[in-house]
C-alpha cells in the first residue's frame, strides 16, 4: 500500500524520535564513508531486485535531498510562509541517471552541503526555528520539523544501506590498521609536501591503473604519474581539484612518462579506494603541509 504524505512524515519523524536530530545530521556522512569504505563498485551499484534501489543510487538521492534542503531552509528563513515545491525523487533518479554516479563522489557533494546546513541550523533562534514553510504536498513545515525530517530521513537511508550490504553479503567494514613504530620528528620534517592543484590528466599509454598528472605548484608545473585510473569513474572530473602531492622525491622515470613527485593519497596502504589529501578550503599553490 503507497504511504500518504502524512503517513510518510510520520514515518521518517519517528525514526528520530528518540535522537537529537543535530547529531544525527552531523554523524551521516562519516557513517557513510564508514559502511562503504573497501566497497567494490559492483557492490555499491548491485540492486537485488529491479525498482530498487543501490547504494551508490541511495547516496546520489541523499546528495540530491541535500541541495534541495540546503534552498528550502534558506527560503522560509528569508521568506516565513513561502511555498515549498515538491519533487519526485524518482523522476530525478531516471533523469540524472543515478545508476551510473559513483557513490563516493556523491558522498563528497552530500558532506560539503550537508556541513554547509548544520553550520546554519546551529546559528538559528528559537523563532527562526519556527519559521515554516507550506509544502505542496505535505502542508505546513517549520524549521525545526524539517530539521528533524532530515535526520529521520538519513536514518531511513541509513538502514537501507545496511541492509543492502547485508544482502550481498560484502565485505567486513574497515578496520585501522596497527600504529607504526615511533619515528624521529625530524624524519617527518624532510618531507617536502605540497598542495597542487591538478590541470591536466591523461591515460599513460599502455598502463591500465596510471594516469599523469600536470600539478600546478605555483613557480612551476610538475608531471606526476599516479596509479588512480582504476577507482576514478572519469579522470575529466580531477582538472581543477586540490591534492597533496611529496616533492622531493627523486624523478623517475615510469612506462616512458617523466613523474617529479609522489600523490599523497589515503587509503591505498589499507586497500580502500584511495582518496585525495585535500585543504579544508582552497589554499595557494605551493602551500606546505606540516
Amino acid at each position: 500500500m503507497t504511504e500518504t504524505f502524512a503517513e510518510y512524515s510520520a514515518r521518517l519523524m519517528s525514526y528520530a524520535a528518540d535522537t537529537e536530530p543535530r547529531d544525527v545530521l552531523a554523524t551521516t556522512a562519516a557513517r557513510i564513508g564508514t559502511l562503504i569504505a573497501g566497497r567494490s563498485a559492483d557492490d555499491l551499484r548491485w540492486s537485488p531486485s529491479p525498482g530498487r534501489w543501490s547504494i551508490a543510487q541511495i547516496v546520489t538521492h541523499l546528495s540530491d535531498a541535500e541541495i534541495v534542503a540546503a534552498y528550502r531552509f534558506r527560503m522560509i528563513l528569508a521568506h516565513p510562509g513561502t511555498p515549498i515545491q515538491a519533487f519526485d525523487q524518482n523522476d530525478w533518479a531516471r533523469e540524472m541517471h543515478y545508476e551510473s554516479r559513483d557513490a563516493h563522489a556523491s558522498l563528497a557533494l552530500f558532506t560539503a552541503v550537508r556541513r554547509s546546513l548544520l553550520s546554519l541550523v546551529r546559528s538559528l533562534a528559537d523563532d527562526q526555528l519556527d519559521r515554516y514553510g507550506m509544502h505542496a504536498e505535505r502542508g505546513r513545515e517549520s524549521v525545526r520539523a524539517l530539521i528533524s525530517l532530515y535526520a529521520g530521513h538519513d536514518l531511513n537511508h541509513l538502514g537501507q544501506i545496511e541492509r543492502l550490504l547485508a544482502e550481498r553479503g560484502a565485505a567486513a567494514a574497515f578496520t585501522p590498521a596497527p600504529v607504526k613504530a615511533e619515528i624521529d620528528a625530524g624524519q617527518l620534517e624532510a618531507l617536502d609536501v605540497r598542495v597542487g592543484t591538478i590541470r591536466a590528466a591523461v591515460p599513460v599509454a599502455g598502463a591500465d591503473r596510471l594516469a599523469c598528472l600536470s600539478v600546478s605548484f605555483a613557480d612551476r608545473v610538475r608531471t606526476i604519474v599516479a596509479g588512480i585510473r582504476t577507482e576514478r569513474p572519469s579522470l575529466d572530473a580531477l582538472i581543477g581539484a586540490q591534492a597533496l602531492f611529496v616533492v622531493n622525491l627523486p624523478k623517475k622515470t615510469i612506462r616512458g612518462q617523466l613523474s617529479e613527485g609522489m600523490l599523497f593519497d589515503i587509503g591505498f596502504a589499507d586497500h580502500l579506494r584511495p582518496a585525495f589529501a585535500q585543504p579544508e578550503w582552497p589554499v595557494p599553490d605551493g602551500v606546505r603541509a606540516g
